[in-house]
């Protein structure tokens, strides 16, 4: 839907909605809020279009709805996606809370709470900086993040939130000659001599003069003049390796679970007691394991022995399946280290520096990561940890580090299987427990020295090693040898899921393959095979690839990667030759075309790109790279629109001409819209599929607040009509749309009807002519029962036997009216929809006299998470009123034919 046109300016595209999307557009606002940049804004104000099917702010990956068994395995105080005056930018800081500083300002009522959910309150409140918080209350944390952005836009910053998928990257048609500039290049202060060099030369761009056009799944395309790729981690399709374990599971009855996020396993396909190979030991399989036991039913209780006073014991419940575990290392992550950010002796780095890489670089000025970078790290922790410690006569210089089990895959295999299991067993037992001991216990000042050592070298290299800098030799070593390295090291689980994991070890719950594990499937037997190098061995009829699925571009589930470096002539770029499977970037996040240009005005920011991989939220005051990259990304992302609109307004042959687009009057690519508008472009047409369920919300109270932030999660378009200015809108609800009451009912699939029923008896019947408008709406108080007593007079209702849903429907006459929604708690509807099938599903009763309302309504039930159940006309309504029969005393589909049955009998 198109919104008449302010002022003409630039169309940023910022293809993804998760963290560091809305880190960057945080650093965006922050920028242009700045004077100079505001006055050169004024006449040409930036557009943000931002996409993504999935809630905006928290993205795919941090989800409100998922289990709260699913922690962060960073403590809440070490966690802020908020930039402080340590981060060494040339952008403003805007300081914010840490996430346990967010949770405290809810607590004390400084801050208001993005959610109404009493389980969810209550994660919040028992924050405390020490505690790692549930993955779920991270992701209301992002959505609060958002919401502040979004309240604190600058005049000349709009931005509009798409409920869609982009599916794939065009170049608009060219209309300016092609030219080679010269194009300054950014650098942090400490930048390689590389960066130096580019920066000083004439670089090759593509020629992305005409801007971009962004395929949708379910709408018209988006033009685009600046564009921006941040999206988050993403699925792979199955490999033909995964295909065939798959196909084997299926012909012998067994499972195959490949790599995924940890909720979106399908675990239920694990029986009670099943003998299960669980392949990878990392932050995934930490998940899992959680779910499979304490989500299961299972308990830990304490079991402390002298010197061990975290000590656990678990309580099975007897659904758990039989966990065998390995990988290579053999061992999960380390532990978090205790009271990690306390200060340490760590000075500035003596080895890993900017003039101690440009002495090993070769004449290209590239590195061989192995031999001229890992040395370097290894002298730089015997530096600064003396005690840790050091490879063997022959290993590579962190081999200690990365393969702590080397030694016993090497000595043991020989072994008989019984011999090998219980070496397997001790080894990673003992591994664990030093672990734990090492890093939580006593004086833990080589474990904090180490690790936050490892922080300061990866923050070093993603400054210092782009994949452009780096040999052909160093393929496939970066950035994934060093990220999977800095991860075992730093990325660890809270302490006591390694207590559980050794109490579930106890419990003949879970056992240990140890290192070297490889994993076959056996057509004889039917059965999955696993091997650990110490000369174990087991047969089980499921398996378990516990990891995310790997990087590969050409493989994602994600339509628009592929299209980047598989859509043949059209192809934007191309797949890094370090970095195999991700696409190609350089150091200022420009992708690189694939015939090796680069291009001015789109980058690309996340997992899948060659940079190497950062959070897109950090420790506070660690200068982290997160806040640096967005704020320079973010720097040249706005120059870039400034500096395309100056030389738009040039006399003609002065720069480069620029082509107008559709509904713009003075030659910029895009008009700047609110940000609250719906999405742009023409409505889907024959050729887009149908787009996203649409939810009208009329009022936005407790009830409406809460249903439109379950809808927002559920992946619908939510518009607003209420009297809250837009700003506390944004802030409430980041990602819906205010608008008009009499929009609503053009704009939107249904229409929740959340005022006072005064407010409804009053509204004016035109306004949502055509629309369903669900009535959830409860007669409460004096103007109520006063406007149901002129309503009833009206309609010759003496005797008060209309349903007040009938009386609302009799009030609007030209729409389509159902009753539901209105005995279920505002607190309860964010904590009580769970997914098809599960058996403590909450059913919702609905009344009314149009069938296919009525329908269209139990769809939008399902997707909130809830059982619609037919109860009747709008006359039955009444039954679901307060103080009624149907109103409360029942939660499932089963109990509420129970309920009715006995009001029949009743009766």
């Amino acid at each position: 839907m198109n919104f008449p046109v302010r002022t003409a300016g630039t169309r940023l595209v910022i293809v993804g909605g998760g963290p560091r999307a809305i880190g960057v557009l945080e650093r965006l606002a922050a920028r242009a809020a700045l004077p100079e940049q505001a006055a050169r804004l004024e006449g040409a104000p930036l557009h943000v279009d931002i996409v993504d099917p999935h809630m905006p702010g928290a993205g795919r990956i941090w989800r409100a709805v998922e289990s709260p068994l699913l922690l962060m395995n960073s403590r809440a105080a070490d966690v802020s996606i908020f930039t402080d005056d340590t981060v060494e930018i040339d952008g403003p800081v805007v300081a914010g809370p840490s996430l346990a500083e967010w949770a405290a300002g809810i607590r004390e009522g400084t801050l208001t709470a993005p959610t109404a959910g009493t389980a969810r309150l209550a994660e919040i409140e028992a924050i405390g900086p020490t505690s790692f918080a549930g993955r779920r209350v991270q992701a209301l944390y992002l959505e609060w993040f958002l919401g502040q952005v979004l309240a604190a836009l600058p005049a000349t910053v709009t931005v509009t939130v798409h409920r869609t998928t982009a599916t794939a990257v065009h170049r608009a048609t060219a209309t300016a000659v092609h030219r080679t500039t010269a194009t300054a290049v950014h650098s942090a202060p400490d930048a390689t001599a590389a960066t130096h060099r580019a920066a000083a030369t004439t670089v090759p761009r593509a020629d992305d003069s005409a801007g971009w056009s962004v395929e949708l799944d379910d709408r018209a395309p988006l033009p685009a003049d600046l564009l921006v790729l941040a999206a988050g981690h993403t699925d792979a399709r199955p490999s033909p390796a995964r295909h065939e374990l798959a196909a084997f599971a299926r012909r012998h009855g067994g499972a195959y679970l490949p790599p995924s996020q940890a909720g979106d396993a399908h675990l239920d396909q694990l029986a009670a007691g099943q003998e299960t190979i669980v392949r990878g030991m990392g932050l995934g399989f930490i998940d899992l394991m959680a779910l499979l036991t304490e989500g299961r039913g299972g308990s830990f209780e304490t079991d402390p022995l002298p010197g061990e006073t975290d000590r656990l014991r678990y309580l099975p419940s007897g659904r758990e399946p039989h966990l065998h575990v390995g990988s290579r290392r053999g061992v999960p992550y380390h532990s978090k280290v205790r009271d990690e950010g306390e200060p340490t002796s760590l000075g500035e780095l003596v080895h890993v520096t900017a003039s101690a890489l440009r002495e090993r670089e070769d004449s290209d000025g590239r590195l061989d990561l192995r031999t001229d970078v890992v040395p370097l790290i290894a002298a730089e922790i015997a530096h600064w940890v003396p005690d840790a410690p050091v490879a063997a006569p022959g290993q590579e210089p962190l081999a200690w580090l990365d393969d702590p089990l080397a030694g016993l895959a090497d000595s043991r295999a020989s072994l008989d299987p019984d011999a090998a299991s219980q070496a397997a067993r001790d080894a990673v037992v003992r591994h664990i427990e030093d672990d734990l001991r090492e890093r939580t216990q006593g004086d833990v000042t080589s474990a904090r020295m180490l690790f936050q050592l490892l922080l300061r070298l990866h923050g070093v290299l993603v400054d210092q090693l782009p994949t452009t800098r780096l040999r052909e030799s160093s393929r496939g070593d970066h950035p994934r040898w060093w990220h999977s390295l800095f991860s075992f090291v730093d990325s660890g689980p809270p302490p006591h899921r390694l207590h559980q994991l050794l109490a579930l070890e106890r419990a003949g719950v879970v056992s240990f393959l140890g290192p070297r594990t490889v994993v076959t499937a056996d057509d004889a037997t039917g059965r999955f095979v696993a091997r650990g190098g110490v000369g174990t061995e087991v047969e089980a009829t499921a398996l378990v690839d516990a990891f995310l699925p790997e990087s590969s571009l050409a493989e994602s589930t994600n339509p628009l990667l592929r299209h980047l470096v598989a859509g043949g002539a059209a192809a934007v770029g191309r797949e890094s030759a370090a970095a195999a499977g991700k696409l190609e970037i350089d150091a200022g996040s420009r992708v690189i075309a694939p015939d090796g240009t680069i291009h001015d005005t789109l980058w690309a920011v996340g997992p899948w790109t060659s940079e190497l991989p950062i959070g897109a939220f950090a420790r506070p005051r660690t200068n982290a790279p997160c806040h640096r990259r967005n704020d320079a990304l973010a720097r040249d992302v706005l120059e870039s629109a400034l500096t395309r609109w100056e030389a738009s307004r040039r006399p003609v042959g002065v720069g480069r001409e620029h082509d107008g687009a559709e509904g713009t009057t003075d030659g910029s690519a895009a008009a700047a819209r609110s940000w609250h508008g719906a999405p742009a472009g023409r409505e889907p047409g024959p050729r887009h599929a149908a787009r996203a369920l649409r939810l009208g919300v009329l009022g936005p109270g407790r009830i409406g607040s809460a249903l439109a932030r379950t809808a927002l999660r559920a992946g619908m378009e939510v518009r607003v009509a209420g009297r809250a200015p837009a700003p506390v809108l944004a802030a409430k609800l980041p990602g819906a749309a205010p608008a008009a009451p009499a929009d609503l009912a053009a704009d939107c699939d249904i229409v929740l009807l959340t005022v006072p029923l005064h407010v409804a008896l009053q509204l004016d019947p035109q306004a949502l002519r055509g629309a369903i408008v669900v009535d959830a709406t409860n007669p409460w108080g004096e103007e109520d029962a006063a406007a149901i007593a002129e309503a009833r007079i009206a309609l010759g209702d003496q005797r008060g036997a209309l349903s007040t849903s009938e009386l609302v429907a009799a009030h609007l006459d030209a729409s389509r009216v159902v009753k539901t929604l209105n005995h279920i708690g505002y607190h309860d509807v964010e904590d009580q929809g769970r997914g098809s099938g599960d058996p403590g599903r909450r059913a919702v009763a609905v009344a009314a006299d149009d069938p296919l309302a009525a329908e269209a309504v139990g769809v939008l039930l399902h997707r909130l998470g809830y059982d619609g159940e037919m109860i009747g006309s709008l006359a039955d309504g009444r039954h679901v009123e307060p103080g009624a029969g149907l109103f409360a005393g029942w939660r499932t589909r089963t109990e509420l034919h129970e309920r009715r049955r006995e009001l029949v009998r009743v009766g």
